[in-house]
């Protein structure tokens, strides 16, 4: 029960928190410099079902490798910092992907996403942690 509550949280905040900086600063800074790569229109059900598949694994990952090394160490720098590590590593994996096999993918962009993974990654690992801390930690 405690991994499953504070991983709804986590998923949640996550979720929430991406899809605000997708839609309100990537979507414009990605269709000024990628345009001409992006989908004409994306469903709904296309988004949702794609994304998940990341959502998911992604948050689980930064449960097992950010929560619960703040757990281990008692500290929610720890926490933060693995998890922002995971975020680093995640986000500078697709970022800098693309950036050697797309010509022209703005070395800007890769920089954004590589620094946005490991500021959310880092974030909702502290989330977790503190939600573990306030609701199950017992001393």
């Amino acid at each position: 029960m405690e991994f499953f509550s504070v991983y709804i949280v986590m998923l949640i905040v996550y979720v929430f928190v991406d899809f605000i900086w997708i839609t309100l600063y990537m979507q414009p800074y990605f269709t000024a410099n990628l345009g001409h790569l992006l989908r004409e229109s994306v469903g709904t059900s296309f988004l949702l079902t794609y994304g998940s598949i990341f959502f998911i694994f992604y948050v689980f990952g930064l449960y097992w490798f950010g929560v619960r090394a703040g757990i281990m160490s008692n500290s929610a720098i720890t926490a933060t910092l693995s998890g922002g590590f995971l975020g680093f590593l995640a986000y500078g994996t697709y970022g800098l992907t693309n950036y050697i096999f797309f010509k022209g993918y703005p070395l800007s962009i890769t920089f954004l996403d590589i620094t946005w993974g490991a500021l959310l990654g880092g974030a909702v690992s502290l989330v977790g942690y503190l939600v573990f801390l306030r609701f199950f930690y017992q001393s």
